[in-house]
């Protein structure tokens, strides 16, 4: 105990005010009642105890203990309630007559509409993996495959499913969990004549449109794309849905369809004017796509520029707005806007640069799309 007699004299001393001889600058002095709590704290500490009597570090220990306690019974209950949830959320049933899913929500709505989203992802997954060369998709092709894929998943997103079975419904918490089943044949019937419809529409204006020009053809090849594109991704659906379902004799009559549309564009003759450099240069870019040029065309394409000459640091700089505008039987087909520059020496040479740089523009282009044409 020599410690502590040595310890209790110098407190003893503090507290009736009796300055010790040192050089070193106090802090501000604690209350008489502070300093006999800790005097209390070093016996107690030297006597092998741990006492805490700051009322800050109290607290500070409580709020800890009861933000333990708050989440280990926010653990509990979180686990309580998963021993809760029913196995057929996690693994609904599988079956080759039905679809099932299984959904959770706030409401009966909300849990049975997150089932349908389920049985849709499993219908678009099927498809996905089915996609092959003999459907008359090549994987080789990144943008032909994702463009179809991104259409048969819009399409499956569309579907309005019907004599839906609501099989088991419970309420676990605040949330309600639904397992909902979809009759594959049932489905598959009320798509079909939604397709058969379709179909016969498209098969429907390719005929009449026989009857006309070539270019009146390839109007209504343009205007009934999107409608092919919807026709081939509810056909593979179908083929999902029940594999005796023939999609490829439709396929093959779609893309014959689209190919003879590019047969078409390269029978159709254009013509560019005012004759100047920028209209030399698209004249260029339709020749390397094998489009016909002629002064007595289907398709005549105007080309109006506006130019805004600089000089930049000695340099002469052109700025060109190309507009393009293509009409066929006095009607607009498109109007495009294209800006461009050149740099160079001269004005003359600069504008020479600023048309080679539309060309080029123009060979990165989607030209199809730049002339109205699909």
């Amino acid at each position: 105990m020599k410690k502590i007699y040595i310890i209790l004299p110098t407190l003893f001393l503090i507290g009736c005010g009796v300055q010790t001889p040192t050089k070193t600058a106090y802090p501000k002095q604690h209350s008489i009642a502070q300093q006999q709590i800790n005097a209390q704290n070093a016996w107690d500490e030297l006597d092998g105890k741990t006492v805490t009597i700051n009322k800050k570090i109290q607290n500070t220990t409580t709020n800890s203990i009861k933000t333990y306690n708050k989440t280990k019974q926010t653990i509990k209950s979180s686990l309580e309630k998963a021993d809760s949830i029913p196995d057929w959320f996690y693994a609904p049933p599988k079956s080759n007559k039905y679809f099932y899913g299984a959904g959770e929500g706030d409401t009966t709505k909300q849990a049975q509409s997150s089932a349908l989203d389920l049985i849709a992802r499993e219908i678009q997954t099927t498809i996905s993996s089915d996609l092959s060369i003999s459907q008359g998709y090549t994987g080789s092709n990144t943008n032909v495959y994702q463009s179809v894929q991104n259409n048969i998943n819009t399409e499956v997103q569309k579907i309005k499913f019907s004599n839906i079975e609501i099989m088991k419904t419970v309420k676990v918490g605040n949330k309600i969990y639904t397992l909902v089943r979809v009759d594959k044949q049932q489905l598959f019937n009320s798509l079909k004549n939604e397709f058969e419809t379709l179909d016969k529409k498209i098969d429907t204006q390719i005929q009449q449109s026989q009857k006309y020009s070539l270019l009146d053809q390839l109007i209504t090849l343009n205007k009934i794309k999107p409608e092919i594109k919807k026709a081939i991704s509810i056909a593979s659906i179908l083929n999902t849905l029940n594999p005796n379902f023939d999609n490829q004799k439709y396929i093959n009559k779609y893309n014959n369809y689209l190919n003879k549309k590019i047969k078409i564009l390269h029978q159709l003759t254009f013509s560019v004017s005012p004759n100047n450099l920028f209209s030399q240069k698209l004249i260029e870019v339709l020749n390397q796509n094998g489009y016909k040029i002629s002064n007595h065309s289907n398709i005549k394409i105007n080309i109006q520029k506006q130019v805004r000459n600089s000089n930049i640091m000695g340099l002469a700089v052109a700025r060109v707005t190309v507009n393009i505008q293509v009409l066929a039987k006095n009607k607009i087909l498109s109007s495009t806007s294209l800006e461009v520059k050149g740099i160079s020496n001269n004005s003359k040479q600069a504008l020479a640069k600023a048309a080679n740089n539309f060309k080029q523009k123009l060979q990165k282009e989607n030209i199809n799309k730049l002339l109205g044409l699909e």
